[in-house]
């Protein structure tokens, strides 16, 4: 609870015009003291915790960073002392000293990188566990099904139990259809992160233009392991989402305005969830799923015009390959896309 409200205060402070910058500035220059504050927040936070009975959630990947900046900062430390000393044996020895001092030199420059690269990879983790700990803070509605009836019927389906993910106004009557909202068509009102539905139970699992609106953690971390989880081995995904490599190249090209590609990079924010927090090419939204167990990945289409945007979908299955028999015929595919 501690950790949060610093996060929060903190978002709102560098964010204040004039003096935001001025106050990012501060902290980047005493990071040693915004940690201490950090680790002595994290410390009443994980006290709280466990005199509730709930076990805190250590931040290992952040400490083990902290700890081998901590060690290569006295790695340095004491080999400059080391250099110190060799430097006042050969006093008066010009040709020692000038190669010493080429090598002082070199490793400080190397050393010099090595703490840069460190120290950022610390910052990143430390914006990574902010934004943990913000997730954390925030529970998510209770799911609710509104069309039980509807469910069981899929459910018996000889093809199985078919989701469409983030549906919003557009809702497919052959797939139970799942959003926030609680839209005419809709089946399910939940998150696409807590699904209320057992493991290994959906054969096919489809999320047009919906990836775009999490952040590539949230995604990773929070999404694509629960739709791992209820899709059945050979389960089928089928993602939709802005083809980010055609549309910087439209732009180039002259094809797509920076209007154009602004609004569909960062979504039409009219409401709460109409926000693009990440965009994907073919290549690395395949990357990601691969990490996360799916095989068999393809792109089915790539640079596809739809309204402003160009599109690219991808196809991927959980584990093992479906059999031809659980493969929907190219009319009900086509009318599902």
């Amino acid at each position: 609870m501690i950790t949060a409200i610093l996060y929060r205060l903190y978002g709102w402070l560098i964010r204040l015009p004039g003096l935001g910058p001025r106050i990012e500035r501060w902290i980047r220059a005493h990071r040693g003291l915004a940690y201490c504050l950090r680790n002595l927040a994290l410390r009443l936070d994980g006290a709280g915790r466990a005199s509730t009975g709930v076990a805190p959630a250590a931040p290992t990947a952040l400490q083990d960073l902290e700890w081998m900046l901590v060690g290569l900062r006295t790695a340095v430390s004491q080999l400059q002392r080391r250099l110190d000393v060799l430097d006042g044996r050969h006093v008066g020895e010009p040709p020692w000293q000038a190669a010493l001092d080429a090598h002082s030199h070199a490793l400080n420059l190397k050393v010099d990188g090595a703490l840069e690269a460190l120290t950022r990879r610390v910052e990143r983790a430390e914006r990574h566990l902010g934004q943990a700990i913000l997730q954390s803070t925030q529970p998510l509605a209770a799911p609710r099904i509104l069309n039980p009836h509807k469910l069981a019927q899929h459910r018996d389906r000889p093809q199985g139990l078919w989701l469409e993910l983030g549906c919003g106004e557009r809702p497919d009557p052959e797939r139970i259809n799942i959003d926030l909202r609680p839209l005419p068509g809709v089946d399910i009102i939940a998150h696409v992160g807590q699904l209320p539905l057992p493991d290994a139970s959906v054969r096919d699992l489809r999320a047009a233009h919906l990836v775009e609106h999490f952040t590539l953690q949230q995604f990773a971390d929070r999404i694509l392991p629960e739709w791992r989880r209820v899709l059945a081995p050979g389960g089928r995904l089928r993602l939709i989402t802005p083809d980010l490599a055609a549309m910087l190249r439209a732009h180039l090209q002259g094809q797509l305005s920076e209007a154009d590609l602004v609004h569909v990079l960062y979504g039409g924010q009219d409401y709460e969830g109409d926000f693009h927090y990440h965009a994907y090419s073919p290549a690395s939204l395949s990357a990601l799923l691969a990490t996360h167990g799916f095989a068999d990945i393809q792109v089915v289409a790539h640079g596809r015009p739809n309204g402003l945007c160009l599109e690219f979908e991808l196809l991927a299955h959980a584990g093992a390959l479906t059999t031809a028999a659980d493969t929907p015929d190219a009319a009900a595919t086509s009318a599902s896309n």
